[in-house]
């Protein structure tokens, strides 16, 4: 990948034509840029989907615009757990991809720090034909048969294999949840995506490695079609053995117990956002 800094972006050349073309190739143009889809909207973030003619050929692209006031950089710096920013996500999604990692395709980047606030922006292409697993998996379980079993096991061990490099390689991802994997159908290529969290660190760190498996096993038990055994199959394949030691099995036990907890907090949270919305209703009637 070529890139080349251009009206306070960084920007992939190969896309440069096309921004340009769009009047999309400046910071401040993709900034106030009112058009698109609203994919996200938060006070702190928003995602808006949208569509570029590149003759004649219709691209989709997501454009991801962070508002993060001086409290939050702050308390970002401050966490155990890193920002979670358009520069990390940007320097995460380079970085994975010349690791060998599927994931989003960078186009641009900038950023702009005030004195009270810094806004920042990703502009990523869409990945054309993708479907989230925790999607397709449910999908292969209807479907039946030994092929679409065989897929499913297939796919389970890629997302193994996925799993233990990223995490050799010194990657967390701190939402390592099946959502955040993409797969073509077609090609069973799987993409990691979501990085805006993601840390490095020169070797693994348990406790991180621990809690991206968590999350993983958390969302796997609530994905229909996803079985117990296809943990076991995903377990062996991590760990690169056909029987688990004494050893793992601890760390199993640590996984669930983590997982355990989520699903708990996960709960809490829905009750609670149900009990407002129950009260909002109780006050409107």
């Amino acid at each position: 990948m070529d890139f080349v800094r251009h009206k306070g972006l960084v920007v992939n050349k190969e896309f440069l034509h096309l921004l340009e073309k769009a009047g999309l190739d400046s910071f401040d143009a993709l900034m106030d840029y009112s058009g698109g889809e609203m994919v996200d909207d938060r006070p702190i973030r928003t995602v808006v989907r949208l569509e570029l003619d590149d003759g004649g050929i219709k691209r989709r692209f997501y454009l991801k615009r962070h508002y993060t006031p001086l409290k939050g950089k702050i308390k970002g710096l401050l966490s155990l757990g890193g920002t979670e920013d358009a520069r990390n996500e940007w320097h995460k999604i380079v970085m994975l991809k010349e690791h060998g990692y599927q994931t989003m395709e960078p186009v641009a980047y900038g950023e702009r720090a005030g004195l009270f606030e810094t806004r920042a922006l990703t502009l990523t292409e869409e990945l054309y034909g993708t479907v989230r697993v925790e999607d397709y998996i449910p999908r292969l379980s209807r479907q039946g048969g030994s092929e679409g079993l065989e897929v499913k096991r297939r796919i389970i061990k890629k997302l193994a294999l996925i799993a233990r490099k990223f995490h050799q390689e010194g990657f967390n991802h701190q939402d390592f949840y099946l959502g955040h994997f993409l797969i073509n159908p077609s090609s069973e290529e799987i993409f990691l995506i979501d990085l805006q969290r993601v840390q490095k660190r020169s070797r693994p760190v348990r406790r991180w490695v621990l809690k991206d498996l968590a999350q993983f096993v958390f969302s796997a038990i609530n994905t229909e079609g996803f079985h117990g055994t296809d943990l076991v199959r995903f377990g062996h394949t991590y760990l690169g053995r056909k029987k688990f030691t004494a050893e793992d099995r601890r760390f199993i036990r640590q996984i669930l117990k983590k997982a355990e907890w989520i699903a708990r907090h996960t709960a809490k949270i829905l009750a609670r956002k149900k009990g407002k919305s129950g009260q909002g209703r109780a006050i409107c009637l």
